[in-house]
């Protein structure tokens, strides 16, 4: 009896270390996640490596040129949208929030170069020189004023104007940027709104890399 006492009181001291021990490893692995969610590491992209952006815009409208889609503010660093409060480099508005803006406030600027024969995951910055690239206020249809999107009144569909790039940097110029980003337009189309079906959702998608 003595024995067998003893052999269960061994057991149980044995499973209490190794709970304490997974204990410790799993609260270990838990401030891990913290720590890079908090740094934003994890959500970071890679340079040199297109990505792709899309939003919904927060409000709906009736559609046409005129209306109110709300603004939304793009963390192109870390491929999602924000607030004007925090770290953004482009914001978008105008009609179907397909309209695309630099955060002049966070010392950002807007252009825009037509660039042929090569295609965003070839670009590179030396494409762009003080003879191609354009300064922009903001960039949306191109129709009266240069764009960076086409819509096509036939299909009712939209695309990227051919060869053309938008430009978002920071620094005295592009080649001297100290921070860079290339866009291309996917798309600007629509949803409607469930609530109002006369109203519509902005959907944006767009292609992107970081060059600096």
């Amino acid at each position: 009896m003595k024995t067998n006492f003893l052999k269960i009181t061994g057991m149980f001291a044995l499973l209490a270390v190794l709970a304490t021990s997974c204990k410790k490893d799993n609260n270990e692995t838990s401030n891990t996640s913290l720590k890079n969610n908090t740094n934003n590491a994890v959500n970071a992209i890679p340079a040199n490596s297109v990505v792709t952006g899309a939003f919904t815009t927060p409000l709906s409208s009736p559609g046409g040129s005129a209306g109110n889609w709300g603004t939304v503010y793009f963390d192109l660093a870390n491929n999602a949208t924000t607030t004007a409060a925090s770290a953004y480099q482009a914001s978008f508005n105008g009609s179907f929030d397909g309209n695309i803006n630099a955060n002049t406030a966070g010392a950002y600027k807007l252009a825009y170069a037509d660039v042929p024969s090569t295609s965003l995951a070839a670009i590179a910055q030396s494409a762009f020189t003080t003879l191609n690239v354009k300064p922009a206020t903001t960039l949306g249809s191109n129709t009266s004023a240069p764009g960076w999107y086409a819509y096509n009144v036939t299909t009712h569909l939209s695309g990227p104007v051919a060869d053309r790039y938008v430009v978002l940097y920071k620094g005295t110029s592009v080649a001297a940027a100290t921070e860079l980003y290339v866009l291309q337009i996917i798309t600007v189309g629509y949803s409607i709104d469930p609530a109002n079906t006369s109203n519509y959702f902005g959907q944006i998608s767009f292609n992107y890399k970081k060059l600096v």
